[in-house]
């Protein structure tokens, strides 16, 4: 009885809440925005392109900080190594010229034919008739930018000068993907078709390192087409020691240069060359050095005092 009379109570109160306090609050308008989408069908051409590229051939001049620190390991070097063979073989050389002098040399076979100081001599003569090859090559000094006999310290990017519209621009290496092959096969083709002879070249890998879209001028797009799609493929060259490529000039393709990272920015278009430059691996890296005079002093002042303590004990 009692459980009866408070699910009656318990309804009733139920029945109240709602009536006040949902049933009659006011409903929430939506305003609901229309879009106007238009009919129009935008077709873009999927291109592929590479960028082939040459890596340094020597090694690059030593930074004032790096000539510091190569400097610094030298001295730790010297104070803190032990004495290579050579240099114990130059100390016995040296303790048996003194037994000679005094007589106290018995077994003459003990003595060496050829003394540590004469095989020295004997390799600082074959060391001064090396003459090593110059850094700074006649490409360099012509400014041939189609040779890769130049910037050997630097890698090199090929580019070319393609027919866009009714325009020349500089660009990497592009034709249009054709059915049935993949964006790499594109990418293969495009090079194929600047430099039919055979040449060593490794892709990194098979898929896209970067991608660029633009829009043709409107006196070139044709059956409708806007612009391109483009995406692009690393690749190393691995040619042994090549001056030049033979390429193929045509109407499309007029001329073809080999540039540094730096000098892209001098002829590829704002945006275009800004996405190249975002795959393209720095030689060298910019250290910002920074001289605390303090320090420099305190280090100066604190080594004397050891170097005074060190010669009393």
């Amino acid at each position: 009885m009692r459980t009866k009379t408070c699910l009656t109570l318990f309804n009733r109160l139920n029945s109240c809440f709602f009536k006040g306090y949902v049933c009659n609050l006011p409903q929430p308008t939506f305003n609901v925005a229309t879009r106007q989408f238009s009919n129009a069908y935008c077709v873009w051409h999927t291109v592929g392109a590479i960028c082939l590229e040459r890596k340094p051939v020597v090694t690059q001049e030593l930074t004032p900080l790096e000539q510091r620190y190569f400097q610094y390991l030298q001295k730790l070097e010297i104070e803190k190594s032990y004495l290579s063979d050579h240099e114990k073989r130059h100390l016995e050389d040296l303790r048996i010229a003194e037994k000679l002098k005094k007589g106290e040399v018995e077994d003459m076979d003990t003595v060496s034919k050829q003394t540590a100081q004469d095989f020295e001599d004997a390799c600082n003569e074959e060391f001064n008739r090396y003459k090593p090859n110059p850094r700074i090559t006649e490409a360099d000094k012509t400014n041939d930018r189609k040779s890769l006999q130049r910037k050997l310290d630097s890698s090199l990017v090929l580019i070319v000068k393609q027919k866009l519209g009714n325009d020349y621009r500089w660009i990497l290496p592009q034709t249009i993907h054709q059915e049935g092959e993949t964006l790499r096969q594109t990418a293969e083709r495009a090079l194929h078709e600047l430099c039919p002879d055979p040449i060593q070249i490794r892709f990194m890998g098979n898929a896209p390192v970067g991608y660029y879209k633009y829009k043709y001028p409107k006196a070139a797009r044709k059956d409708g087409v806007t612009g391109a799609k483009v995406f692009f493929f690393k690749a190393q060259l691995f040619e042994k020691n090549p001056k030049y490529l033979n390429f193929n000039l045509t109407d499309t393709n007029n001329d073809a240069l080999w540039l540094t990272h730096s000098e892209l920015n001098e002829v590829l278009q704002t945006d275009y060359g800004k996405t190249v430059q975002t795959f393209l691996f720095p030689d060298t890296f910019d250290v910002e050095e920074e001289v605390d005079d303090s320090s420099t002093n305190n280090s100066t002042e604190d080594e004397e005092p050891i170097a005074k303590t060190s010669a009393l004990n």
